[in-house]
């Protein structure tokens, strides 16, 4: 699948994977009561995945609410040029 359509492809196929990992009994932990909680729920798990993707965050025009969500972080044209995208 091209990446440029696995997000439109995304609620297709979110409830086959959802459902999938049901059946197998391979649903992780959702919550933990306590940090101390982690080891225990691992135990025996030879590998973990962390999904890590970012997307693009349509920012309200509300500067109170724009304030809210962000996260300091810089973009790739404010690091390569020095300024923001015009």
């Amino acid at each position: 699948m091209a990446p440029s359509k696995a997000h439109d492809n995304l609620p297709k196929l979110s409830p086959i994977l959802y459902d999938t990992v049901v059946h197998l009994e391979l649903m992780p932990y959702r919550e933990l009561a306590t940090p101390a909680a982690l080891p225990a729920a691992l135990q025996g798990v030879d590998r973990l995945l962390i999904d890590a993707t970012e997307r693009a965050y349509h920012r309200s025009q509300d500067e109170a609410k724009q304030r809210e969500y962000y996260s300091g972080k810089k973009t790739a044209d404010v690091e390569e040029h020095g300024h923001g995208a015009s």
